[in-house]
């Protein structure tokens, strides 16, 4: 409810941001407590599910209720839904096409005002135009009723993947506020993603591969964040099964929009090449390549990727022997090299993180948040940065203490609690 009440207010960045990292320490001692040396106590004794769940459902419902502020992508979403409903696809002509054009609802005006890049097409996956289509026809132009769609497809996911991960693991997961903020405050739908991906992982491991194949393609239809997993599923045995559930659930939804004449990616290829926030080892070696004359993105993105497909080979040698949290590291180091890096990003790898109690990603949950400091909310302390750019001393913070999570590997492999599967039974 504070970080509701402080939600936008001027000069209320820095109480937001320190009350965000007290609930961020509150919601995660649990998994150090648990983990360093005592047994693990049972969730389900202290908190019941009742309660878990009624929590849930409170930070939820009060972020729904809520105004976004920070960002606007959420009008961007409003539209893509209307497109998909009226054209049948929202990949062809971009926002600024419309401006001023007659015929359109009473709310359009408002939401192209605000979104962000209007001369850019979509970036969106075609299951999250699916999703944003079915919100546009219930709720038409309401950025509360894209949340409640959200809630609905987020807590049956939950759900799902409840009965199999431990009682302090899921509660960990439903009460995160980076799960909740960027959820329902922000409206961004990336935890949707993620429980995907998450489930995926989970039912490969117990269920069967063809429901992990299945969930893991809708989940490469939302954003291409969920590809990082595919390496480590055909690791696995009943590989044809999970292409045989993967194949049609990823095709399925890009064949539609091929089929209306446009399945998008010119929007894509624009944020790859020319947008930058929030980012780490990318922008040292775009630094370490200008020397060298050789700081184009597609070239700085070359290497970058390069090198982290270099590196994700060894973990994912060590998951074929028996060593998952090689997945953790994976995810980390996708992050690391990449151009942008929002906070809502992480909700994909966050799951992961929990479950092999990984430090150097948890505190990255709590660290990342320092990046809504930028131009756009420091404009009124005379500073001279764009309105979404960074401070380098926000970055040199942030990441120094993510560095600062691989220390107890350093000193003490063996004994180090914060990355290593979990074998907490429920």
């Amino acid at each position: 409810m504070l970080l509701s009440f402080l939600w936008g207010k001027k000069g209320g960045t820095g109480t937001y941001l320190s009350i965000y990292w007290i609930l961020v320490g509150i919601v995660f001692f649990p998994l150090f407590a648990a983990s360093n040396g005592k047994k693990e106590i049972e969730d389900r004794r202290v908190v019941a599910d009742r309660i878990t769940w009624t929590f849930g459902f409170l930070f939820r419902g009060i972020g729904i209720l809520t105004f976004p502020v920070w960002e606007d992508d959420w009008a961007r979403f409003l539209w893509d839904g209307y497109m998909t409903l009226e054209t049948g696809s929202p990949y062809g002509k971009p926002p600024l096409f419309f401006f001023g054009e007659s015929g359109l609802p009473v709310w359009a005006p408002e939401i192209l005002s605000r979104i962000n890049h209007p001369d850019v097409p979509t970036i969106y996956g075609p299951v999250l135009e699916f999703l944003f289509g079915v919100s546009a026809f219930l709720f038409p132009g309401s950025v509360y009723g894209l949340k409640l769609s959200y809630l609905g497809i987020e807590l049956a996911a939950a759900k799902l993947i409840q009965k199999k991960i431990s009682a302090l693991e899921f509660r960990v997961l439903l009460w995160s506020p980076l799960v909740v903020i960027e959820t329902y405050y922000q409206a961004h739908p990336d935890c949707i993603g993620a429980m995907f991906v998450f489930a995926a992982y989970l039912f490969l491991k117990r269920e069967g591969s063809g429901i992990a194949g299945i969930l893991l393609g809708l989940a490469c239809g939302i954003k291409v964040f969920a590809w990082i997993l595919l390496p480590f599923c055909l690791k696995e045995k009943g590989r044809l099964r999970f292409l045989l559930g993967f194949l049609p659930a990823l095709s399925l939804p890009y064949g539609f929009f091929w089929f209306e004449g446009i399945a998008g990616g010119d929007g894509l290829r624009v944020f790859l090449i020319h947008w930058e926030f929030n980012s780490s080892v990318y922008a040292l070696v775009r630094v370490f390549l200008k020397t060298f004359g050789a700081d184009g993105a597609q070239t700085v993105g070359s290497v970058c990727f390069g090198m982290w497909a270099i590196v994700s080979c060894f973990f994912l040698r060590g998951y074929r022997r028996g060593d998952e949290s090689g997945i953790a590291h994976v995810w980390l180091g996708f992050f690391l090299i990449s151009p942008v890096v929002n906070p809502w990003y992480l909700l994909w790898a966050f799951p992961f993180w929990i479950r092999f109690r990984y430090l150097p990603g948890l505190i990255f949950v709590g660290t990342v948040s320092l990046s809504y400091l930028m131009g756009r909310t420091l404009g009124g302390t005379g500073t001279s940065l764009q309105l979404y750019e960074t401070p380098m001393w926000v970055r040199i913070i942030e990441y120094g203490f993510v560095l600062l999570g691989f220390i107890p590997n350093i000193f003490d492999r063996e004994s180090n609690i914060f990355c290593k599967n979990s074998n907490i039974s429920n």
